[in-house]
């Protein structure tokens, strides 16, 4: 499934961000408050969105506005704490 792809590729991504890419994998994901082992700032969350919306309009053909709604989902879900 398309979106489940791409749900890793950003996931991916995500943790290349704090720097904790030897971390992922889909099970490091399903331990209980693992998304409270990493933060980032705010500037980094800027730069990762920018990322996100770019790679969902390709990845997954949605308008911007789509992505954006994808993003505040994606972004609830799986994003670390701010630092």
């Amino acid at each position: 499934m398309k979106i489940d792809k791409f749900i890793e590729k950003a996931l991916l991504k995500m943790f290349k961000a704090v720097g904790a890419e030897k971390e992922f994998s889909l099970d490091y994901c399903k331990q209980n408050s693992w998304f409270t082992n990493y933060t980032w700032k705010a500037d980094q969350i800027q730069e990762y969105k920018t990322w996100f919306l770019k790679n969902a309009m390709k990845d997954l053909r949605l308008t911007k506005k789509d992505a954006e709604r994808e993003w505040s989902y994606f972004f609830l879900q799986w994003g670390w704490k701010q630092d």
